[in-house]
């Protein structure tokens, strides 16, 4: 089998680090709940965590850019509200908040949220480049007929 491309590496290993968090979140998820509110945070942020590195992993199968672009958004939000579940299961001191704290989920809900939208700036910078790029070639196609 061919070696996989760095750029190509650097998709896997990102996948990989999105899947490891779900699963890290899911380890930490109680089996049992002693209120409501603790209930309620942690299955919004199992739902947000899986769905971060689901999206992620289809995006790398998108049909265009702007399919690609949607759910790169989707990953994003999604990593966005685990990170804000994973604030209040701290703040909030809920079930099983010291174990989120221990293997840093918040830290890496918040690293996560960083990669994707610095994904999503530089997809939309280039999709803007190529715009202008054939915006300008047209122009001088006209020009010189």
């Amino acid at each position: 089998m061919k070696e996989p491309s760095p750029k190509r590496k650097r998709t896997l290993e990102l996948q990989e680090r999105a899947i490891r968090f779900s699963v890290n979140v899911n380890a930490c998820c109680p089996e049992h709940f002693s209120s409501i509110p603790s209930k309620t945070v942690w299955g919004q942020l199992v739902r947000a965590a899986d769905s971060a590195s689901h999206n992620l992993v289809e995006a790398d199968d998108a049909v265009s850019d702007a399919d690609f672009l949607n759910k790169m958004g989707i990953a994003l939000r999604e990593a966005k509200e685990s990170r804000v579940e994973l604030m209040k299961l701290r703040l909030g001191t809920l079930d099983n908040y010291q174990k989120t704290a221990k293997l840093e989920l918040e830290s890496e809900a918040t690293q996560l949220t960083a990669i994707f939208s610095t994904i999503i700036r530089n997809m939309e910078a280039r999709l803007q480049r190529e715009k202008e790029q054939s915006q300008l070639a047209n122009q001088a196609r006209r020009s010189r007929n």
